[in-house]
């Protein structure tokens, strides 16, 4: 029997490092261990969700000697999640996707009742922008093909142009295909201070603040047969 409801949690953007972070001193990842926990747990005693959506950026330095390892911490962390499936992408912050997949391996497509998650890891571009490869516009048309409702997930944030600092460079071409395959909507990180949920074209985007800044909150996104119903925050 079909559920009326798929409750999904999502964080982003924990930027974990060993030492406070003197070039942007609002990104306090070197209390990730203790925020990441306090958050999970939360979510374990309190939301309840039927799946931990993870999108990216969980460490702050990928080329320091120690970003293995934290990485692992982070995955160890969130192994702790009860009752859910986790979903995890890489950030322009993370280690190369040959390593990352040791610790979260790469889910292209996760299905909860009537709710279909896509999921992608998309090459960078100048200024902390993206490209969607003609592979992976490809794959968006394969996984197209399910009865239900449709949600893209990326790092970076899929948006109508103007909508945010950071893009891609073929966001229209990824826009109309959304349109034309009924997709509902996109789930996107990357934008620290996040944007709320809203809808145009009869397209929906959500895009999750940074856990590693104040407020230190993540999401828990309500999702019915007709889209995402409402966003609650979830503070520790």
């Amino acid at each position: 029997m079909a559920r009326d409801l798929v409750k999904i949690a999502f964080i982003s953007d924990l930027h974990y490092s060993l030492f406070p972070n003197s070039a942007c001193p609002e990104r306090r990842g070197e209390y990730m261990p203790s925020i990441l926990a306090k958050t999970v747990k939360k979510i374990n005693a309190e939301v309840k969700a039927d799946l931990l959506l993870v999108g990216g950026d969980l460490i702050n330095f990928p080329e320091a000697e120690e970003a293995e390892r934290l990485t692992a911490i982070i995955a160890d962390i969130l192994s702790l999640a009860d009752n859910m499936e986790c979903v995890v992408i890489r950030g322009n912050h993370d280690i190369s996707q040959e390593r990352f997949v040791k610790y979260f391996p790469f889910k292209e497509v996760t299905d909860i009742d009537f709710v279909r998650i896509v999921a992608f890891d998309d090459a960078e571009t100048p200024n902390y922008n993206a490209n969607r490869s003609l592979s992976d516009l490809k794959r968006m048309r394969k996984n197209a093909e399910f009865d239900g409702v449709k949600f893209l997930f990326q790092h970076t944030p899929l948006l109508p142009r103007e909508r945010c600092i950071y893009s891609y460079d073929n966001a229209e071409e990824i826009l109309q295909l959304m349109s034309e395959l009924n997709y509902r909507g996109a789930l996107s990180g990357h934008f620290h201070q996040g944007i709320e949920l809203f809808e145009e074209n009869n397209l929906q985007f959500f895009v999750q603040s940074a856990l590693c800044e104040s407020p230190f909150a993540a999401s828990l996104l309500t999702i019915s047969e007709n889209g995402i119903e409402c966003v609650e925050k979830i503070v520790s």
